[in-house]
């Protein structure tokens, strides 16, 4: 074997994470609210001492990498990611993926995260820009990576507690921005002004991206034909946008994609948005008509989430990750202590950041919200065994 790796969780514990997803789908809790986090491989680098640039030198080191980090995450982050004897991996190159297939250059660095950098300057370059094969840019780096990283899965040796695992692949993916957010990397800021200067521009590229996407997504699909559970659209570079804008530039090209994607998925319509996003819930409820609101931005009181989004999508979030970072264990507690007693009661709701963990997070600060969560237990009336333990 080529990798080796065991890991020391307790079978229990997996049991219980396991139960509390399949009884979140109802609605409902079956001992207490699930917790998880958006921990990303800018999360783990610096514990290890890895330059972040050299996460992305080639799937090897990638393998590698995230394996060692599975390894970490599990036995040392108290959350309900782990429900089995089994590590998951696939490329990652962050958030852009998507723009690179379209043109825009990516710039690397050894201490951030890569960037998009634009490359549409004028709107008369709209219309020759091409819709991207599925092999474009970083589409077909991951395509390529995904195949070598499958090789490795089955040269590699994993253990849970000294019984066998085994290591599989994330569903092929060209990941997971929404045309605005791509556009506004191609563009750039002048993107938002254009949506009022150059309407029919903005749709024609937003109609571009879109259909690119779809066809790729597609053709991932093919090599990678395997079930999906979900389906989800970040637009984190919208919500600064008025909800009647919103309503113009996002939701129709966002709906084609969940129709495309989503169709028949019972949580096949989610969202991922940080910051302010209030005055768009109601078009993100109508319009969209969302599934799950995920990892939504700290910036959103819970009361307001639970009021606007409540019993009507899967709610994921929000304690802000600056507390988390910087805060005590005890205000971080006690903030989400709040949260649970302001959405837990909606049912549906999985505690967790609001949106990504800092590098340099205090473990014992993740442990907060596991601890609030324990403390806080069932709303009445929420509880529900799976029909797996009755």
């Amino acid at each position: 074997m080529r990798f080796t790796i065991d890991i020391d969780y307790p079978p229990e514990k997996m049991a219980a994470s396991a139960r509390r997803w399949q009884t979140k789908e109802h609605f409902r809790y079956a001992d207490r609210v699930p917790v998880a986090f958006c921990a990303v491989p800018r999360f783990f680098a610096p514990i290890f001492g890895l330059r972040y640039g050299d996460f992305f030198k080639d799937p090897e080191t990638q393998f590698y990498w995230q394996l060692q980090f599975a390894k970490y995450r599990i036995e040392n982050i108290p959350e309900d990611a782990c429900c089995g004897n089994t590590i998951y991996v696939g490329p990652y190159f962050d958030n852009v993926v998507n723009a690179s297939a379209f043109g825009a250059e990516i710039g690397w660095s050894d201490t951030e995260t890569p960037r998009a950098l634009p490359v549409i300057r004028d709107v008369s370059q709209v219309d020759a820009m091409p819709i991207p094969e599925p092999t474009s840019g970083l589409w077909g780096r991951v395509l390529m990576w995904w195949h070598r990283m499958k090789e490795l899965a089955a040269e590699t040796r994993v253990t849970f507690n000294g019984q066998p695992g085994s290591v599989e692949m994330n569903q092929l993916s060209i990941g997971g921005e929404g045309p605005h957010m791509i556009a506004v990397d191609l563009v750039g800021d002048d993107f938002y002004w254009w949506m009022c200067e150059y309407p029919e521009a903005c749709h024609k590229l937003l109609d571009k991206i879109t259909a690119g996407m779809i066809h790729a997504g597609k053709a991932f699909r093919t090599v990678d034909p395997r079930p999906r559970g979900a389906y989800g659209i970040a637009e984190d570079s919208a919500q600064i946008a008025s909800a009647e804008m919103f309503r113009q530039f996002c939701v129709p090209y966002d709906n084609r994609l969940y129709e495309a994607f989503g169709a028949g998925l019972k949580n096949g319509r989610g969202m991922h948005m940080c910051g302010v996003s209030t005055h768009l819930h109601k078009v993100l409820v109508d319009d969209a008509r969302i599934t799950s609101f995920d990892i939504f931005g700290y910036q959103v009181p819970p009361a307001v989430a639970a009021r606007n989004l409540g019993g009507r999508a899967y709610l994921w979030g929000n304690i802000n990750p600056m507390l988390m970072l910087k805060g005590s264990k005890t205000d971080v507690k006690r903030a989400a202590g709040e949260c649970l007693e302001a959405i837990a009661p909606c049912g549906g709701f999985t505690l967790g950041d609001g949106a990504n963990v800092c590098p340099g997070t205090p473990v014992e600060n993740l442990a907060a919200l596991t601890e609030a969560a324990e403390e806080y237990g069932v709303p009445p009336g929420m509880h529900f065994e799976p029909l797996s333990r009755q």
